[in-house]
């Protein structure tokens, strides 16, 4: 029987995989102008080999589980969303079903009690696999300059300073902060894709600099475990 930190260190390392794939893929982009396809396709082997490498950490062995069936549906309108790239009404629709069905799968692990670090993992890597598409949709069609790719990126870098420092308390810490600002964050994104850039500029700025916050934040309570997020 695999231990609970066997399996944590797993799904760290894949984590650590993951995050550096998608910061490589979006460096050659940016360097090379390669099309948006090279992410996509990254992040889809990058997923793939996360279920199928995952079974073992599932609810049970046969069984995905309902909350992590709805992260997959997630998952799979966030890869649609770069087929209307010309289309922001319909990305501004699929971006808010996308929405609207986080937290979905947390409720649904508390109430058929199926909740896992698997579970855990895959909601937070699909949460961010779907800022980085929006902030590179928005990119791509020239809404804002390549500064609102920080956003997108910031949880990339994030986790390979994990990798390359290790610091005391490996794993992420979750904090009231960092929830508040990504539930703040997502509408701006997604308000970009409307006709009102005096409206959705500043804000994206906004929720940029609060996403840095954020993530200084966690960086301290990482190397102060001790802390207290009030």
């Amino acid at each position: 029987m695999i231990t609970e930190p066997l399996i944590q260190a797993k799904l760290i390392r894949w984590s650590n995989l993951h995050s550096t794939v998608l910061l490589a893929a979006s460096t050659a982009m940016l360097m090379f102008s390669w099309p948006i396809e090279l992410l996509l396709g990254s992040a889809a082997l990058s997923f793939a080999w996360f279920i199928v490498r995952g079974q073992g950490n599932w609810p049970s062995i046969a069984q995905f589980g309902p909350a992590n069936a709805v992260t997959l549906f997630r998952l799979l309108l966030i890869f649609s969303l770069a087929s209307f790239a010309h289309r922001p009404d319909l990305i501004i629709l699929l971006a808010l079903l996308v929405l609207c069905l986080d937290g979905v799968d947390g409720w649904l692990a508390r109430k058929f009690d199926c909740a896992s670090e698997f579970g855990e993992y895959f909601d937070k890597e699909t949460d961010a696999f779907f800022m980085l598409v929006l902030c590179w949709l928005i990119a791509l069609d020239q809404r804002l300059g390549l500064w609102i790719l920080l956003p997108g990126l910031m949880r990339y870098v994030f986790v390979c300073f994990l990798m390359i420092a290790k610091p005391p308390a490996y794993k992420e810490q979750q904090t009231t902060t960092g929830k508040i600002v990504f539930v703040v964050t997502m509408p701006v994104l997604i308000a970009c894709f409307t006709d009102y850039p005096a409206i959705y500029r500043p804000l994206a700025l906004a929720i940029t600099l609060l996403l840095s916050y954020s993530f200084i934040a966690s960086i301290r309570l990482i190397y102060r475990p001790d802390c207290n997020d009030e």
